[in-house]
């Protein structure tokens, strides 16, 4: 990790936030042992700052795009708690959980009897959560609305640690606890999509060479297996491996401890890697094959227009090419269908856009959204309070590259892979091909063919769509109204792989109006490729949406 390395030179023996000796002025000073040195892991860098000598800067992890604001979160409100704890002891206990575990971790207990879950972000309390199961037949749960979501007993996990241990909740933290494993938990159980809690929780996830994902042994468990993985990293997690002890018949860690301390150990120790994710053999898909043979291809989900969704549904883990000549609506289309998806999915994209500004952008997204204008000559002019209502969305929903430089498809894939494992990006847009660095030493042809193999690979490897907008590389004869014609993906600079290598194929145009020349709100969605039948009618086909210009928005 970059970020060590730089922590290293400076001579910042930290890994998580908090106080530590100077190395500027510790040495010199008569109390040198003094930690006059704060360091905070925040989301977005590593801060350091000295009160005594005065000595500060900050350490950025291996991001460089534009992460929106902090979100602000209602601090929990004072809990209150009975003296008597013996209630809670005597149940924990039958759960395997000693009393001294339950005061490491601050629980406590009220008068309706509901057990008290506090979570602690570098000493700061940020949420709190009530459990009720104490042998009434009942098990409920409540948090404090509105509050930060992170990671479970995150501050009870040792500087030290290198392999981070996940589970599914927070009994399954104190069980682990019980046998001397530091643990966190999300903060939601398995069903949790989201996963605010790795974004939440960044700075203090980078701490670790990797992590293990101690899942319930259930269905939910296996889902919420499968999002961590695809947000931390393949490469990085670690699982472990119930049918190892399929005779014991449990389900999480707690019910393990119970049945046996040393199987918990075991079951710790023995996780491993997934398997390579360049070799596999058909047995290895052996369920999945049989849910196919069964059901048949499941349908992608709605592109937000029902005649499209007759060409072709979307579906992640491909790559979509969008041609079409300047000025006719390519970063419009892209633009209706990002909010669609986002609308319908709670997709989130990562724009790489060299032709318009993030405030130009914005606007425009802001005008599909609430169907108003930023033209305070149109009727319909959007108002601050209709900003304000959807400005949350956009911010949880849209990144965007830094774009005061050049980049090429390698810095973008890596900036990406990092967008899916912190924010959950699903859509990726590089637009357009010809303002990238591209530089090739050998024919362009060979060259668009390895970086769209890279698209590929990254799309397929992280479960993204990537939308890749280029323009033809020559301009088409005019038809007998006199309206150029439309291009094909052929007719895009340097390669017929622009063609060959997508999933998706798509061009837009607009005609110009016979008489005074403007361009025509009716606009042609031409789908020329659609790979197989999983996505839709291979034959491709041709839909006309309709071009508001106040508000942006393609309609039927």
């Amino acid at each position: 990790m970059l970020w060590q390395k730089k922590l290293d030179e400076l001579n910042i023996n930290a890994r998580k936030t908090g106080r530590y000796t100077c190395p500027k002025c510790s040495q010199t000073r008569n109390n040198s042992n003094e930690k006059c040195l704060q360091v905070s892991f925040n989301n977005d860098a590593i801060l350091y700052h000295c009160f005594h000598c005065q000595w500060s800067g900050k350490v950025n992890y291996e991001n460089n795009f534009v992460y929106s604001q902090s979100k602000s979160y209602f601090k929990p409100s004072k809990i209150e708690t009975t003296d008597n704890k013996t209630i809670l002891y005597n149940y924990a206990l039958k759960r395997g959980i000693s009393s001294k575990i339950i005061d490491k971790y601050k629980i406590e207990i009220n008068d309706n009897k509901e057990i008290i879950f506090q979570y602690f972000k570098d000493e700061d309390l940020v949420n709190i959560k009530y459990r009720t199961n104490l042998g009434n037949g009942k098990k409920t749960f409540r948090q404090e609305k509105d509050t930060e979501k992170t990671f479970y007993g995150m501050d009870e996990v040792k500087e030290e640690t290198k392999e981070l241990v996940i589970v599914e909740g927070e009994w399954d933290v104190l069980a682990l606890a019980e046998v001397g494993i530091d643990a966190v938990s999300v903060p939601q159980g398995g069903g949790d999509k989201k996963l605010e809690c790795i974004e939440n929780c960044w700075g203090f996830l980078q701490r670790f060479e990797n992590y293990i994902i101690c899942n319930d042994n259930d269905t939910v468990g296996e889902t919420l297996k499968n999002s961590l993985i695809s947000r931390l990293g393949k490469e990085k997690c670690k699982i472990v491996n119930w049918d190892l002890l399929k005779e014991l018949k449990v389900k999480d860690a707690n019910e393990l401890l119970v049945k046996d301390k040393n199987s918990l150990l075991f079951l710790i120790d023995s996780a491993d890697y997934l398997p390579s994710e360049y070799i596999e053999s058909f047995g290895d898909f052996r369920n999945e094959f049989l849910e196919f043979w069964e059901n048949g291809y499941t349908s992608g989900v709605s592109t937000g227009w029902h005649k499209l969704d007759e060409i072709f549904t979307i579906k992640t883990g491909r790559l979509m090419i969008i041609t079409g000549i300047p000025t006719r609506g390519k970063s419009f289309f892209t633009d209706n269908l990002l909010f669609n998806l986002s609308k319908q999915n709670g997709y989130k994209n990562l724009i790489c856009s060299f032709e318009i500004n993030k405030t130009s952008h914005l606007a425009r997204l802001m005008s599909m959204a609430t169907n108003k204008s930023f033209d305070k000559k149109i009727f319909n002019y959007i108002s601050k309070k209709e900003i304000e209502d959807n400005f949350d969305f956009f911010k949880e929903h849209f990144f965007r590259f830094e774009i005061n430089r050049a980049w090429d498809v390698a810095e973008i894939i890596k900036e990406a892979e990092i967008a899916v494992k912190r924010f959950g990006i699903k859509i990726l847009v590089i637009d357009p091909y010809n303002r990238l660095n591209n530089e090739f030493s050998q024919r362009e042809d060979i060259y668009v063919g390895k970086i769209l193999s890279q698209l590929i690979n990254f799309a397929k490897k992280n479960d993204v769509l990537v939308i890749f907008i280029a323009h033809p590389t020559k301009i088409r004869d005019k038809d007998t109204t006199g309206n150029i014609k439309a291009p094909s993906l052929y007719d895009i600079s340097g390669s017929a792989n622009w063609y060959n290598m997508c999933d998706y194929g798509v061009i837009i145009h607009r005609d110009r109006d016979a008489e005074n020349g403007a361009l025509q709100t009716e606009t042609k969605i031409i789908v020329a490729k659609v790979k197989d039948f999983e996505l839709g009618n291979p034959s491709g086909g041709t839909i006309t949406l309709h071009y508001n210009y106040n508000t942006f928005k393609l309609e039927e």
